[in-house]
């Protein structure tokens, strides 16, 4: 394998905010290109007010994870103790760790990333004594139902996603059980 085909995952320190912000700028424009606009709005995540410095905050506390490929930013992931308050109690087992934020470059780039960001975050899990992963995402998307299933996230139920102008999404909340490796 080919240096630049090799993906490397580290803790992503302050430093990364940018290259971090410019990948997820960029997998929105990809969405909206393709009139996707309902999952996240139109507003670059840079833009966002009160935004990037709560993803400082993240990468401050460890909990963002890096994808690189030949030093070039193409993956992240973002782990939480705990879900957000938008998932109704219940869904995720208590104990478990929620996946807030995961994404990979669009194109070439990108390929096999996600899987491997998935495995990252099973093994976080494993290292924490977590009994599962929690997750949730965009109900309108088959895409994203397929991805998860292929992964052994289950559905556990849906949750209101958020506003994107005057409309709230309405999200699929989704639980991988984890055995003992």
């Amino acid at each position: 394998m080919s240096d630049d085909q090799h993906l490397t995952l580290r803790p992503a320190t302050t430093q990364d905010i940018p290259a971090l912000l410019a990948l997820m700028d960029s997998v929105l424009t990809w969405l909206v290109a393709r009139g996707r606009t309902e999952q996240w709005g139109t507003v670059p995540f840079s833009r966002l007010p009160g935004f990037p410095e709560l993803f400082t905050g993240w990468t401050s506390q460890g909990a963002i994870t890096t994808a690189e490929r030949g030093g070039t930013c193409v993956g992240l992931l973002a782990l939480a103790p705990s879900p957000p308050p938008r998932i109704p109690p219940g869904l995720i087992p208590e104990g478990s760790l929620f996946i807030h934020t995961i994404m990979s470059a669009r194109g070439p780039a990108g390929r096999g990333v996600g899987h491997v960001l998935l495995e990252e975050a099973a093994r976080q899990a494993r290292a924490h004594g977590a009994p599962a992963l929690g997750l949730d995402h965009w109900a309108g998307s088959a895409e994203l139902d397929q991805i998860y299933d292929k992964h052994g996230f289950v559905k556990a139920g849906e949750c209101e996603g958020g506003k994107t102008g005057p409309t709230t999404t309405l999200n699929t909340v989704r639980v991988r059980h984890l055995l003992p490796s």
